[in-house]
């Protein structure tokens, strides 16, 4: 039960908390001002990402090294822009199928009838209960559940109240699907609105990304990508200028219509690394932002380089 817990709540970070725009976010920001600690600790978590960082310069870029070939698919020694993107949609999709098969794979004895998951064994599997009449729920818990009911059902396409194989990875991952865009925003907003008013201010928006305590090295001295982050808000996301994101510009931040995530990254990527400005990544430009690519979709956000042989795979 714990393990799938904790898939759910990782599953909620990755897509309430990180923008799906990744090209116009601060933490993206070219040259110095990149911050690749910033990207490890919104996808994986704090504690995951520091065993990550924990992985020396060396042994770093020796691992991304024996990835680089996987990436230049036609083999010219160079890895161009749709190369990296068409790189970082397979390991997005790789990871989205292996991450919903670990659980889906625990329901399969009992659980799974005619392909179908329903909701009060997948409650029971997870909670404890198939009900939870008479279960003593801590608050915590039961706004887990409470939020998971409502997920469960925007994923629930068919409306039959059971879900196949494709809708429960729609209900693990709910970035990836299209009709779930709106429970993420919803999520969302509900996790950064501290004060519960509906809607998400400066200090808010602030301050789910960035806490001085989780900054020890800088000595209370405040970063300056949260100031770029506060100039972001307030001259790209806070469109009517009333100093506070409401739903549809939460929306137009973190689900924006028609964006290609794959490709931001990718072009981002390549203007970070690129050199020589030549369009295209060597395998020593890539090398030379290891610590880049380690906090990227292209190496699965360093989980790849912890692989005995990131090529083989």
């Amino acid at each position: 039960m714990k393990f799938l817990v904790l898939c759910l709540v990782a599953t909620v970070a990755y897509a309430g908390h990180h923008s799906l725009d990744p090209s116009q976010d601060a933490e993206h920001l070219k040259g110095k001002d990149h911050n690749a600690k910033y990207d490890h600790e919104q996808f994986l978590g704090k504690d995951t990402a520091a065993e990550f960082d924990e992985m020396t310069p060396e042994k770093s870029k020796e691992k991304l090294a024996l990835l680089v070939p996987k990436m230049d698919a036609n083999g010219d020694g160079y890895v161009e822009e749709n190369e990296l993107k068409d790189h970082i949609n397979f390991m997005q999709k790789r990871y989205v199928n292996n991450d919903v098969e670990r659980t889906w794979k625990h329901y399969k004895d009992d659980k799974i009838v005619d392909g179908k998951l329903k909701w009060p064994d997948y409650r029971e599997m997870v909670y404890g209960h198939s009900t939870g009449e008479g279960q003593e729920i801590s608050p915590e818990y039961q706004k887990m559940i409470t939020r998971d009911e409502r997920r469960w059902g925007v994923a629930d396409y068919d409306s039959n109240g059971a879900l196949d194989r494709t809708e429960y990875g729609c209900f693990m991952h709910p970035e990836d699907c299209e009709h779930m865009r709106d429970i993420v925003v919803t999520e969302t907003i509900e996790d950064i609105d501290k004060n519960k008013d509906g809607i998400v201010d400066l200090d808010e928006y602030i301050g789910d990304m960035y806490r001085k305590d989780d900054y020890p090295e800088l000595n209370g001295k405040e970063p300056d990508w949260v100031q770029s982050e506060r100039d972001m808000f307030k001259d790209h996301r806070d469109k009517n200028g009333d100093g506070k994101l409401d739903t549809q510009e939460m929306k137009d931040w973190i689900a924006p219509a028609g964006f290609d995530h794959a490709e931001a990254e990718a072009r981002h990527l390549v203007g970070i690394a690129d050199a020589n400005h030549d369009g295209k990544l060597s395998k020593e430009e890539i090398i030379e932002h290891y610590d880049t690519f380690v906090g990227s979709q292209a190496t699965d956000y360093g989980e790849q380089l912890q692989k005995h042989d990131p090529a083989e795979l």
